[in-house]
């Protein structure tokens, strides 16, 4: 991932991470989504049950930690560490002891059943509502999700987990929230991503789970884009036409010039005299300009027809073929 992309994620992250779910119920479904992606579940030497979340995003161990004591009265102990396979780059630990507390926070949030069995997928009892669906998603994209900058050519979401049977049940989630989710599976690292690709569907799921500041952003990129992508397809536009303009007056001034060493244009009637001359000493004007240069001024269209007949004239003496059809050429105005 570029800099910029990975920026931008970072960014939106820590948008999401400031903010904070009003109701319990909310909190438990955003904590549920970041201990699927970024947790994980062991034992230590002493035999006792250790709940870890693990990220390179200090902003999401901070809410965790405001989640885990504001709504399970629990604490929790952070680390740092680095990782040379990631460049030396920090990650951030944050450690829950205690089986009690630790089976008391994985039920709560709809991972352990009262049989103390680990769910795989998605609780359905965490997203009954709206505003815990968009808490869910939003635990997701902070666990483990990522943006492509909004300034390259392709928009890309993308949420990766391990486990096929809640990468299913993502899918499903999102196509109730009303995003068409695609899924795909990287079977060399032994994942699943799912994935929207779709700028618009982007931008409706950054507002879903309230990274407003970086739905604006993208839309003002988007508009930008789009603002230039339309600049450079009318100059490209123009720049075809203006060439075609210009290969077909200098064809006409080839041919007009080789009519003249032959015949003359002084034997043309008047009007069409007048076209010849004003088209050999104006060779890249275009016909509505030749129009206006002519005394009295006259039209591209009449402009074209005196042109048409004078370079039909001209082609029994030089044997050219006819270069404006029996409409005339649009371009060459």
């Amino acid at each position: 991932m570029s800099q910029t992309a990975d920026s931008f994620s970072r960014r939106t992250k820590e948008e999401l991470a400031r903010r904070f779910p009003d109701a319990e119920c909310c909190a438990r479904a955003e904590l549920a989504a970041i201990i699927h992606t970024a947790g994980s579940l062991h034992f230590q030497a002493s035999h006792r049950l250790v709940l870890s979340v693990e990220s390179e995003n200090i902003f999401l161990l901070r809410k965790v930690f405001r989640l885990l004591k504001a709504f399970f009265q629990v604490r929790t102990e952070a680390y740092i560490k680095e990782t040379e396979r990631l460049g030396g780059r920090r990650r951030y630990s944050l450690h829950l002891r205690g089986e009690e507390r630790v089976k008391k926070v994985l039920m709560a949030c709809g991972i352990m059943t009262r049989r103390f069995e680990l769910e795989g997928g998605i609780n359905p009892s965490l997203v009954q509502n709206d505003c815990c669906r968009a808490a869910f998603l939003r635990g997701v994209l902070l666990g483990r999700g990522s943006i492509t900058d909004p300034q390259k050519s392709d928009y890309h979401l993308e949420l990766v987990t391990e486990s096929e049977e809640f990468a299913h049940g993502l899918v499903y989630l999102m196509d109730l929230c009303g995003f068409r989710a695609g899924l795909s599976v990287n079977r060399r690292k032994d994942f699943y991503v799912v994935y929207l690709k779709d700028a618009e569907a982007i931008g409706r799921f950054l507002s879903f789970v309230r990274a407003y500041t970086a739905y604006l952003r993208m839309e003002e990129m988007r508009i930008i884009k789009g603002m230039r992508e339309e600049v450079n397809r009318q100059v490209n536009c123009e720049t075809a036409n203006l060439e075609k303009t210009l290969r077909a007056a200098w064809k006409q001034v080839e041919i007009l010039s080789a009519f003249a060493g032959k015949a003359g244009l002084n034997n043309l009637p008047e009007k069409l005299r007048e076209a010849a001359f004003l088209r050999l000493e104006n060779p890249e004007a275009s016909l509505r300009e030749l129009g206006k240069m002519a005394v009295p001024p006259v039209s591209k269209s009449t402009m074209n027809y005196r042109m048409r007949r004078v370079l039909k004239i001209a082609k029994n003496f030089t044997g050219e073929k006819e270069i404006f059809s029996s409409k005339g050429n649009r371009n060459n105005g």
